[in-house]
């Protein structure tokens, strides 16, 4: 599965470190967009679990196709 997550911020260099799974890019309302492989129901919960220990926000969160 792939996932995209759309944060309402712009990550700094360290937290962009803390997904490097993840690639990354300008998001649509200036924030951030970060999207990749997501290999079960546990990498989504630990992946959520990163973005609310360093205090972001996904205000978006979807299924890509394949």
């Amino acid at each position: 599965m792939r996932y995209e997550f759309l944060l309402s911020v712009q990550l700094s260099g360290t937290a962009r470190a803390a997904f490097p799974e993840l690639n990354s890019g300008p998001g649509p309302t200036g924030g951030t967009a970060l999207w990749g492989a997501v290999h079960d129901e546990a990498h989504l919960t630990e992946l959520l679990a990163r973005f609310a220990h360093l205090g972001l926000t996904v205000v978006e969160m979807r299924q890509l196709p394949d």
